[in-house]
């Protein structure tokens, strides 16, 4: 077989067998870098990465940024020393809205650029895509994708996001600040934990219910955290939730119910963000700073120009078509909006809806792991998930096959 007749293996199943897609982008939170570096080292995304460090690039130079980088770049943001390995970043400072924001982006917007350029034409894939969502930021990376470019039209809206996604976590952070924990909540927790506290953090094992209880009765042990509550900020399973405060607070949270938790083998984990987000609370009326930012005003973008279903993760599970101002919608949906999962794969659990196969291009295998659980619930749905992250992800979702057998023969 001439290998230049080859075809990507899904592209094959779809055009071969009618094989129909859904796909997912993940959120923050996830150890994005070393998948970055990966990345990298791939000779075919050379020009995403430079437009991917002129875009930071250009964000590091705007006056209001380099009047504080001192508080929000504490170490720069070297981007392309960090994947050369002439420095090396620190794990408290990739935490920062600032970095953290853009960097998971560029990670799964890498998997996507390449997916993109190694054949999944999106001329010829599209008509076999049901829709696409992401969680929390990933949504961005799903509007993209909807958008159905490719090659310098593709390199130019990325750039445009990347810029929109750095200069919102600036926004984010300035409306925020950085909370200073106790020192005897920090001891506490770099004994237990092994990490600093963080304003979000995944409490797994557990009921809803059960745990708005706790909540309201820590609440009324201390009364002065209500200033600024902590809430159940995302929903992403039966039994897997996020909840938001202040670091201090959750950390006095962690702490007194810790045996309690442990006894009932309900699960803990800080996220490492240093802003909490999908709640209103965070940024207030500061988001509109965001919104009359040039950064966010240059994504002109409405629904009418998305090529597929953009679902969101929102109560009302909105298609992002129907929306007029994507820019606006994206920051509020991330920033004020609960997120529930289960409402952004709603599509997976239609009885009515042929979907084959869901294709997660990360960063990380945690939307991987929550659809595969939500799917769990559907015995009678037979949908593979495959993830994009890392070599071995990656490489298989790329691989060339014969297209008239779908095989590598």
């Amino acid at each position: 077989m001439n290998y230049l007749n080859m075809i990507p293996y899904f592209l094959c199943k779809a055009k071969k067998e009618n094989k129909r897609f859904f796909i997912q982008f993940g959120g923050q939170g996830n150890s994005f870098f070393k998948e970055m570096q990966i990345l990298y080292e791939r000779n075919d995304l050379n020009e995403f990465f430079d437009v991917a460090f002129a875009a930071i690039e250009y964000c590091l130079n705007r006056d209001d940024i380099k009047s504080h980088s001192d508080i929000f770049y504490p170490e720069g943001f070297p981007l392309k020393d960090w994947l050369e390995k002439r420095k090396h970043p620190k794990e408290n400072h990739l935490s920062i809205c600032t970095i953290t924001f853009p960097a998971n982006q560029i990670t799964q917007l890498g998997n996507l650029y390449a997916f993109i350029k190694n054949g999944y034409d999106p001329e010829e894939f599209f008509p076999y895509i049901h829709s696409t969502t992401g969680h929390s930021g990933g949504l961005q990376a799903a509007v993209i994708f909807a958008l159905g470019k490719k090659g310098k039209d593709l390199l130019e809206i990325i750039y445009k996001f990347i810029i929109w996604y750095t200069i919102a976590g600036y926004h984010v952070q300035k409306a925020y600040g950085f909370r200073e924990v106790p020192k005897d909540l920090l001891e506490w927790s770099l004994k237990v934990d092994r990490e600093k506290p963080y304003p979000m953090a995944v409490v797994s094992n557990i009921s809803f219910s059960l745990l708005e209880d706790l909540i309201e009765e820590f609440h009324e042990k201390f009364p002065d955290t209500r200033t600024f509550p902590i809430k159940i900020s995302l929903i992403n399973g039966k039994n897997i939730f996020v909840i938001t405060g202040h670091p201090d607070n959750l950390a006095l949270f962690r702490k007194f119910y810790y045996k309690y938790f442990i006894n009932n083998n309900y699960k803990w984990n800080y996220i490492p963000v240093s802003a909490p987000f999908h709640r209103w609370d965070t940024m207030k009326e500061k988001i509109y700073d965001f919104y009359n930012d040039e950064a966010c005003k240059n994504i002109t973008i409405t629904g009418k120009d998305l090529k597929i279903p953009v679902i969101s993760f929102t109560d009302d599970a909105v298609n992002l078509q129907k929306i007029q101002n994507i820019a606006e919608y994206l920051a509020d949906a991330m920033m004020n909006q609960v997120l529930y999962w289960d409402k952004a794969i709603s599509p997976l659990f239609d009885v009515e809806t042929k979907i084959d196969y869901v294709i997660d291009f990360g960063p990380g295998k945690i939307t991987t792991i929550l659809t595969k659980l939500a799917l769990e619930n559907y015995p009678t749905k037979h949908i593979k998930i495959h993830s994009c992250v890392g070599r071995a992800g990656l490489n298989h979702v790329l691989k060339k096959v014969n297209p008239e057998h779908c095989d590598e023969s």
